[in-house]
């Protein structure tokens, strides 16, 4: 039996990161620093900022210290950056001791996938773990209250193809296990149906029931990205991440016509790589009469200035409306 819709949750909006990532041109700060804001007074109150990663994979985030410094110190509001490996977890102490505000650190990207792993982090699973191992207890020391590990391709993986669900409980266990506060479940090829992630989050949450644990990141390459989330609503899933526009995916691989690291070829051929689109979501679950504390009109007039920034037209159903 499906459980009764929440009365609240959390959208955390990573345009800035997973959004800006995918982008083949350099965003300039004060763009997104007038994003963060803009996004602030909508109501969004948990952001995902940008990572630590070196410049020479993603120069997108060559100015992660000016953003971070842009952004106002606020204690309702909660900024999100990633740390992959151990020298950006150092960065994160570093900026810390300049007073800078980070909440919460993505420092493992543990995709069930083995050549997915390999694509994106160059490290073996059993390498992953035990980086992120020390990672957590680094940063826990730092003062970071919230430590949180991606669990990537637990539905199929754009490389390998399919991926026993299995691999994905056995993940969350080992994820816990090593002192992970939280875990996003992520879906980057987009080919979960919602009766999967029905199945899936009833499972993980019958084991781990505290909602505040878990998040949903899911690429909606294939359209089914809003069916998902509201079946991972109906298991109990109270934090869903988004993008304004639906832009993201994998880190781009050139920026301002130079060619750069990356992480190789693209994936997808496909237009559409990015996340749930920001304010299609908050207009669906405001609708539906769950409280978000976003306004769906100024969440909109982002969108249609981000498509005068980025100079293109953006996947929205509801942000010209």
């Amino acid at each position: 039996m499906k459980r009764p819709l929440p009365g609240k949750v959390d959208i955390i909006d990573v345009t800035l990161r997973d959004g800006f990532q995918h982008e083949e041109m350099f965003v300039p700060t004060e763009a997104k620093l007038w994003i963060a804001e803009r996004l602030m007074e909508a109501g969004f109150r948990r952001i995902e900022v940008g990572t630590f990663s070196h410049i020479k994979y993603v120069p997108q985030f060559k100015d992660i210290l000016e953003v971070l410094k842009g952004l106002p110190k606020r204690e309702d509001v909660e900024y999100t950056v990633l740390a992959l490996n151990t020298k950006a977890c150092e960065r994160v102490a570093a900026a810390l001791e300049e007073g800078i505000q980070i909440d919460r650190v993505l420092c493992g990207q543990l995709a069930t996938s083995e050549a997915y792993a390999r694509k994106n982090m160059n490290r073996t699973h059993e390498e992953l773990f035990n980086e992120a191992e020390k990672n957590i207890k680094f940063l826990h020391s730092l003062g970071i209250k919230k430590v949180f590990g991606n669990i990537g391709t637990i539905f199929g993986c754009p490389i390998q193809g399919e991926i026993p669900i299995e691999k994905a409980y056995e993940f969350v266990d080992r994820a816990f296990d090593i002192g992970f506060d939280e875990i996003e479940h992520s879906d980057p090829d987009g080919i979960a149906d919602p009766e999967t992630v029905y199945r899936y989050f009833s499972h993980v949450l019958q084991k781990y029931p505290d909602a505040s644990m878990h998040s949903f990141h899911v690429h909606d390459i294939r359209g089914m990205g809003m069916a998902s989330y509201c079946a991972a609503m109906e298991a109990g899933v109270r934090t869903f991440d988004c993008s304004l526009g639906g832009i993201g995916g994998q880190v781009a691989n050139i920026v301002d016509s130079v060619p750069v690291k990356g992480i190789g070829a693209y994936y997808f051929d496909t237009e559409r790589t990015g996340l749930v689109e920001t304010c299609d979501f908050v207009s669906m679950v405001n609708a539906m009469g769950i409280d978000t504390g976003i306004d769906e009109k100024k969440c909109g007039v982002i969108t249609q200035m981000m498509e005068r920034i980025l100079g293109r037209t953006l996947h929205s159903f509801t942000a010209a409306i």
